[in-house]
C-alpha cells in the first residue's frame, strides 16, 4: 500500500475531499499529512519516516486501516476541526489497541510434570 493512499482516505475523512486537492495548492497540506502519517505509523508499527507519499509501506492491512484515522485526526487537529479530531481520536485509539495486542507468536505455556 502506498503513503497516498492513506493519505486519500483521510483526506475524504477530514472533509478535504478531491476537489480541494484539485483545485489548491496542497505542497503544505501535504507535508503535514505525510508528517502525520509518519507519526502514526511509528506509533503502530515502529516504522522509519518515509521521504514522501508515494513510498510504499510494508504495513498490514489493520495497521493502515489504523493510520487513515490517525491521520484524519492529526490534519483535522491541524485545521481547528476539534469535533472532528476528537471523534477520529477515539476511533483510532480502539483501532490502534488492536494493531497492538494482536498475537504476533504463540507458544506452549502449559506446565509439564516431570523432568525436563
Amino acid at each position: 500500500m502506498k503513503l497516498n493512499d492513506i493519505f486519500k482516505r483521510a483526506a475524504r475523512l477530514a472533509g478535504t475531499g478531491e476537489e480541494f486537492l484539485g483545485e489548491n495548492d496542497t505542497e503544505n497540506f501535504r507535508a503535514r499529512a505525510l508528517d502525520a502519517i509518519n507519526s502514526v505509523l511509528f506509533d503502530l508499527c515502529e516504522k522509519e519516516p518515509y521521504e514522501g507519499l508515494m513510498c510504499d509501506a510494508d504495513i498490514t492491512d489493520k495497521a493502515a486501516d489504523a493510520a487513515v484515522y490517525g491521520t484524519a485526526m492529526f490534519l483535522s487537529l491541524a485545521y481547528g476541526d476539534t469535533d472532528k479530531s476528537t471523534l477520529f481520536s477515539s476511533i483510532y485509539n480502539g483501532k490502534r489497541a488492536a494493531v497492538k495486542s494482536s498475537i504476533g507468536e504463540i507458544s506452549d505455556v502449559l506446565p509439564r510434570t516431570g523432568a525436563v
